[in-house]
């Protein structure tokens, strides 16, 4: 079997203690830690460096065509991620990437990602800290920080694809919060009905929970800030209607 690999320290690490332990993916397959998460083809841990903490979110299998054709799952996370730094989106910060493949076909992978301090995803936050969905501008700096996010990749016809409370990080400041983008393995540019679709989606999932945590008014205030209108027209309100009825019967 032709075995290759091909491994990538983004330009910051380069020269630092953190970007020399990740500096091979031999090296980085030879790490090990307690799961953080684990699924059927990927482990994520963390390990600590210099007084800092890394993510490293290991892929030990790739599944489906596209890892036949050099689009496999890692890839497309890492580049999303360094994608959403370049447009100015607060993402986690990419420190090294790669891929093993056997002839075209990806077979493992890695990426590891800059921990970012005091933060947890929405999900958690919202079973764990009432506290801080029970401040009122706390509420509001998120769901506005959130409609932006939003607002933006769709303004580059990209959509999330599994724009989830748990893929949205958040600080646990209750003065001034601030919200990251995190595991977005499966998104990318769409256009036409394509892109409209997949744009309802992104907002569906993102009131899957919201519906169950938010106020009506405070689910209303991100739409508006996502739309950037102060009165709901009559295509607004089809727009909501779409998202109301996304998962009616796929749950």
């Amino acid at each position: 079997m032709i075995k290759t690999t091909t491994w990538t320290v983004t330009d910051t690490w380069q020269g630092t203690i953190a970007g020399e332990t990740f500096s091979s993916f031999e090296k980085v397959f030879a790490l090990s830690g307690k799961p953080i998460s684990k699924d059927g083809q990927s482990v994520i841990f963390r390990k600590e460096i210099d007084n800092q903490r890394y993510y490293i979110k290991q892929y030990h299998t790739t599944k489906g065509i596209l890892s036949w054709f050099g689009m496999s799952r890692i890839r497309q996370e890492a580049r999303n991620q360094l994608w959403f730094k370049r447009i100015g989106l607060p993402a986690a910060e990419v420190v090294a990437f790669g891929e093993e493949h056997i002839l075209s076909r990806t077979i493992r992978g890695a990426l590891i990602t800059e921990s970012l301090d005091n933060t947890d995803d929405l999900a958690w936050t919202a079973r764990n800290r009432p506290d801080l969905f029970g401040n009122r501008q706390w509420v509001l700096q998120v769901i506005d920080q959130v409609a932006k996010i939003t607002r933006t990749l769709h303004q580059h016809n990209f959509c999330h694809n599994d724009l989830k409370w748990r893929n949205i990080l958040v600080s646990q400041d209750a003065d001034r919060p601030q919200t990251y983008l995190i595991d977005c393995p499966l998104g990318q540019r769409w256009f036409g009905p394509f892109l409209g679709y997949r744009i309802i989606k992104d907002i569906a999932c993102l009131d899957k929970v919201g519906k169950q945590v938010l106020s009506r008014t405070q689910r209303l205030r991100f739409f508006k800030k996502y739309r950037q209108c102060v009165k709901l027209t009559a295509e607004d309100r089809k727009f909501v209607q779409k998202v109301l009825v996304y998962f009616k019967g796929r749950d």
